[in-house]
């Protein structure tokens, strides 16, 4: 009996440990992730681009002929977005966070405003991040410099259901035109599954 108590601690024991390792802390591997793409913003916002190029992957910089290359092309797509005014810092927030073969993947979106021409713009850009090291430290390359269709060739290892968008830049009047068409499309889909159960 004392054997069968032993055997069944141990297996109790050995269980509580692969739960323990099976179940990652997401809520912390979040923060770390959100906190290395705020360092991918501030070293955008503060031009220092080398720091920049180190925090993205390897196979994004490779993709542009190496870290020159790199630097070059966001220096030149990042006028666009310039803003002539201080502008308050970006919104981020994870939408996607994703393991599979000892790695981690992420989509944030990134939310800010920016003027131009005394005009006002809304920029929602989305950051891919990759983690091999448990969620410790992030690479992260922001889809705004980019086009989602050539992510496959400039970051093979992305997950292939990881939902990526373009990013957009709209005036506020676009803003409210697009939420309004989104509820209008809503309403109208609501309305024709009453007529569905109806029937």
């Amino acid at each position: 009996m004392k054997i069968l108590n032993f055997l069944l601690t141990g297996s109790l024991f050995l269980l509580t440990a692969a739960t323990g390792r099976a179940q990652p802390d997401t809520a912390k591997i979040t923060q770390r992730a959100l906190w290395f793409a705020d360092s991918l913003v501030k070293t955008d916002a503060f031009e220092t681009w080398s720091t920049y190029a180190d925090l993205c992957p390897a196979s994004v910089i490779k993709f542009y002929g190496g870290k020159d290359g790199f630097i070059e092309h966001i220096k030149t797509l990042r006028k666009r977005t310039f803003s002539d005014l201080a502008e308050d810092a970006p919104e981020l927030k994870m939408l996607n966070l994703m393991t599979e073969n000892e790695q981690w993947q992420c989509v944030i979106r990134m939310s800010r405003y920016f003027h131009k021409e005394d005009k006002k713009f809304h920029l929602t850009t989305y950051f891919i991040g990759q983690s091999k090291d448990d969620g410790e430290t992030w690479r992260l390359f922001d889809v705004n410099y980019n086009k989602v269709a050539n992510i496959i060739y400039m970051f093979p290892d992305v997950f292939g259901d990881m939902p990526i968008q373009e990013s957009t830049i709209m005036t506020p009047e676009q803003e409210l035109a697009a939420q309004q068409k989104a509820a209008a499309e809503a309403s109208a889909s609501s309305g024709k599954k009453a007529v569905a159960k109806k029937k």
